[in-house]
């Protein structure tokens, strides 16, 4: 890792403006560390968020969110000790200042969300830490209407092994976490051919970087073996005018991801589509290409594989549904996604099959995708895993609108099929239950339960449930506070041993004041 480096690429990106936020992170079961955000990133109107969620600046509603959140939270687990074992509690003091910033312009939209917390532990001031957490992304159009720069920075924690100890929330003592840091700028030229459709030629440079600065009792053993990555991708679509009949669309992608130590991997995909308008709602779908081959000994052939799908998508004022059925090098491939909105219920369910690797799920981008893949920690593999694999993901949310709070169901299934010789498996499936309840003008309970059941490929499986309340009051509208009571538990099973792997509970108690500046 060269720090000098990585803080030249950063400044770079600040001062060049090519600066945004991702979506804000959850104020659910995945952050014990903040009240401070929307549930999705996308409110702007005060209204329209739950007493205690800070509406988050957006393209749609431009501005600025500063403040700081308080908080004191009590564990009886701080290390996250197996049963049985002797269990360190502590009191751990809470200081998060945080700013978010969101702008639309004719020549600059963009979006920052950046926020830093410091922990100080009750008579052990070795081990406070401080933790940095940056999400930003936006486009600067350099000549109107044809050539833009989109540019792409992070910096957050992850876990660096899945099989583990690992509780919720960045504050215990497990010495299983890694600062991130992902960074990529991507200009592209567009072109209005007319009867002929909009050409897009793109190119994307990218970088992973990995350390344990500001992180306790980091164990180095656990970095051994990860390398910093870079990423160079083109891009080129030849998409006709969505107003006729008989469509099509020319596609083609090369993406290299070259370790600074170890072999390298390409992804590169051409295809050529069509489609047909049948109805005013309906067309039917039909793609051939060619594709990188993934061998089970870890090679792989650029162009060594043909692909075909064909389907249907559907569009009306409250469905959009797509579905695709083909063959691809690994056998019967799939996709499929529905959104529903209705006045008060909305669905959404989705299903994507794609070679991919830990780093392109960091980065946040897929070039053989139309739209890039989702990131969060329950998408990614360890981060000692760099091996290509077969993702096969699906997913499925229902929110429900009622006269006093809201109702969200949320379910996830994947399954990893590494590219090596014996084709190793990792499965993971994970759901979660929130209701927020409204129990007055300016107070809110919101209990959530779920569940995650992660299968390793060493036969580990490890299942986690938790259970949490959160009371959230509006004292007034720059003042927030939120008492918070968390039970996790993690019971491992495996086939042979596995060295730090252990079966662990951690209740949480956490009060949070925040004041908006």
């Amino acid at each position: 890792m060269r720090p000098l480096v990585r803080s030249a690429l950063f400044s770079s990106l600040v001062l060049s403006g090519w600066l945004t936020t991702a979506a804000a992170q959850s104020v659910g079961a995945d952050n014990l560390g903040g009240l401070n955000s929307a549930q999705d990133g996308s409110v702007s109107d005060a209204g329209d968020v739950p007493v205690g969620v800070i509406p988050q600046p957006s393209a749609e509603s431009p501005g600025m969110v500063a403040g700081i959140t308080l908080g004191e939270l009590y564990t009886d687990n701080l290390t996250l000790a197996a049963n049985g074992s002797p269990q360190q509690s502590g009191w751990v003091t809470q200081v998060q200042p945080f700013f978010k910033w969101a702008r639309s312009g004719p020549r600059l939209s963009g979006m920052l969300d950046y926020k830093m917390t410091g922990y100080l532990y009750a008579g052990q001031s070795r081990s406070n830490q401080l933790a940095h957490d940056l999400k930003t992304r936006a486009t600067l159009a350099v000549v109107e209407q044809h050539l833009f720069v989109d540019g792409m920075a992070s910096y957050r924690r992850e876990l660096i092994n899945n099989e583990l100890a690992s509780g919720q929330g960045t504050f215990f003592l497990n010495n299983n976490s890694a600062n991130v840091a992902t960074a990529s700028l991507s200009p592209y030229w567009i072109q209005d051919l007319g009867n002929v459709g909009v050409a897009t030629l793109r190119y994307t440079f990218g970088r992973v970087m990995y350390d344990s600065h500001g992180i306790p009792q980091q164990g180095a053993g656990l970095l051994n073996g990860l390398t910093d990555i870079t990423s160079q991708g083109v891009q080129f679509n030849l998409v006709s005018p969505e107003s006729q009949t008989l469509g099509w669309n020319i596609g083609y992608s090369d993406q290299r991801i070259d370790p600074d130590v170890g072999n390298s991997f390409e992804y590169a995909l051409a295809k050529l589509g069509t489609s047909w308008q049948i109805s005013n709602a309906t067309r039917l779908l039909a793609d051939v290409g060619k594709e990188t081959r993934f061998l089970p000994d870890g090679t792989s052939r650029k162009w060594g594989a043909s692909f075909w799908d064909a389907g249907f998508s559907v569009s009306n004022t409250r469905d959009h549904l797509k579905l695709l059925v083909g063959h691809r090098f690994y056998g019967r491939s799939y996709e499929f996604s529905w959104t529903r909105s209705a006045a008060l219920l909305t669905t959404m369910v989705s299903y994507v099959e794609q070679p991919t690797d830990l780093s392109q799920q960091l980065l946040g981008q897929n070039l053989a995708q139309s739209a890039p893949l989702s990131t969060g920690i329950n998408g990614l593999p360890s981060l000692r895993q760099q091996q290509v694999y077969l993702m096969k993901r699906g997913s499925a949310s229902v929110g429900y609108e009622m006269p006093t709070g809201r109702l969200q169901v949320t379910l996830y299934d994947e399954r990893r099929t590494y590219f090596i010789l014996d084709n190793h498996q990792e499965k993971v499936a994970n759901g979660n239950v929130d209701w927020l309840f409204n129990i007055g003008p300016f107070t809110t309970l919101t209990p959530t339960v779920g569940w995650q059941r992660y299968q390793f490929e060493d036969g580990q499986t490890r299942y986690n449930r938790y259970a949490q309340v959160v009371l959230a009051h509006q004292l007034n509208p720059k003042n927030f506070a939120a008492l918070r009571l968390r039970h996790d538990s993690n019971n491992v099973s495996y086939a042979l041993p596995v060295v730090g792997a252990r079966t662990y509970g951690a209740n949480v108690i956490f009060l949070q004041l925040t004041h908006l500046f």
